[in-house]
C-alpha cells in the first residue's frame, strides 16, 4: 500500500499520534507525516505511507491556509490557550477597521522571532524544554511570507481569520504580534488548517471515516502531479534501478519535456514510478553537450 491519506486531524493528540492511530488500521511498514500540527490544532495532515515516505521532500511546497481565532485580551506563555496566562488587559473598544489596518502590516515577507515554546534548538536543547524550567533565551528572527490575510469574523473580544502562508509560519506568533498591535495582547484559542501541501480539507477523512472503512490514498502520480514526467524503457529503469547516472547517450531527446537546470522531474516505465531526479542543465543546452555528459542527478529511486 503506496500513497497519501488526507486526514483531518482531531484536537487534542499530537501529529505523531495521529499518524499512529491511522496506521493501526492501514497497517503499512512505514508511515510519516509532511507537517506538524500543535494538538490543540485540526486541519488537513497528509499521511505518507511505504514508498510515499520517499517522496515528502517532493511533494507540492505551496502556501498553507489556516482559520485561526484570536482571543484579546488575555496573553499566555505558550501564546495560544494550552499556556498558562500572563496578563490581562481589557481589548477597550475597537472596530473592523482597526483590525483590517493592522492586518496590513503583515502582507508580503515578515520576520518572526519563534516562539519559546517551540522544537526549535538552541544549543541542542529543545526551547520548550528550556521554556518549561522559566528559562528564556535570544532566538534569530526567521522570515516567513504571508500571501493572503482576511478577516472572517469580528466579534469582540474574538477574531477570526483566513490567513494564507509559507512554511515555517508560526500562526500563534502572529496572532500574538496582531493582538499586541492593537494594544491588549492576545493569544491563539483555535486553529484549524484547511489546505497544505497541494490537499485541502474537502479531501480530508476523520479517524472515524478510516475505522469505518473509508480509506482513499492519492497515488504517487497524483501526489506529484506538479512535476514533468519522463518515460524511459525497461532497460534504462533497470540501470537506473541500480544507481546508475542518467547520461545524455540514454536518453530519447525528442521525448524530454523542457525543463531548467534545478528542476525536479520523475521517470516513469510504464506506471511506475522509478526515480524522482534534478535536471543538471537547461533542456535548451542538450543539443551542445557530450553524449557522456550526466543530464539527471538521482534523488530517489523507487525498486
Amino acid at each position: 500500500m503506496n500513497g497519501v491519506l488526507v486526514l483531518d486531524k482531531p484536537k487534542g493528540i499530537t501529529s505523531h499520534k495521529a499518524v499512529s492511530e491511522v496506521n493501526k488500521i492501514i497497517k503499512a511498514k512505514r508511515a510519516g507525516h509532511t507537517g506538524t500540527l500543535d494538538p490543540f490544532a485540526t486541519g488537513v495532515l497528509p499521511i505518507c505511507f511505504n514508498k510515499a515516505t520517499k517522496i515528502i521532500p517532493y511533494m507540492k511546497n505551496d502556501f498553507k491556509k489556516y482559520e485561526a481565532l484570536i482571543h484579546l485580551g488575555i496573553s499566555t506563555d505558550t501564546l495560544d490557550n494550552t499556556g498558562q496566562v500572563i496578563k490581562e488587559l481589557d481589548p477597550g473598544i475597537l472596530n473592523k477597521s482597526a483590525v483590517i489596518d493592522v492586518f496590513s502590516k503583515y502582507k508580503g515577507k515578515i520576520n518572526q522571532i519563534p516562539p519559546m515554546f517551540s522544537a526549535i534548538k538552541k544549543d541542542g536543547v529543545r526551547l520548550y524544554k528550556l521554556a518549561r524550567k522559566g528559562i528564556e533565551v535570544e532566538r534569530t528572527p526567521r522570515e516567513v511570507t504571508i500571501n493572503r490575510i482576511e478577516l472572517l469574523e469580528f466579534n469582540p473580544p474574538f477574531i477570526r481569520f483566513m490567513v494564507e502562508c509559507s512554511r515555517g509560519t508560526y500562526i500563534r506568533v502572529l496572532a500574538s504580534d496582531i493582538s499586541n498591535d492593537l494594544g491588549c495582547g492576545g493569544h491563539l484559542t483555535d486553529l484549524r488548517r484547511i489546505e497544505s501541501d497541494g490537499f485541502t480539507i474537502e479531501e480530508a477523512v476523520t479517524i472515524e471515516d478510516i475505522k469505518s472503512g473509508h480509506i482513499e490514498l492519492k497515488s504517487l502520480n497524483d501526489v506529484l502531479s506538479h512535476m514533468k514526467e519522463v518515460k524511459v524503457s525497461s532497460d534504462l529503469a533497470s540501470q537506473i534501478r541500480l544507481g546508475k547516472q542518467i547520461k545524455k547517450s540514454h536518453m530519447n531527446l525528442n521525448d524530454l519535456p523542457d525543463f531548467e537546470a534545478g528542476d525536479h522531474l520523475k521517470f516513469y516505465e510504464n506506471l511506475s514510478l522509478v526515480s524522482i531526479t534534478q535536471a543538471k542543465v537547461d533542456s535548451s543546452e542538450l543539443g551542445d553537450l557530450d553524449d557522456q555528459t550526466i543530464v539527471f542527478k538521482l534523488l530517489r529511486v523507487f525498486n
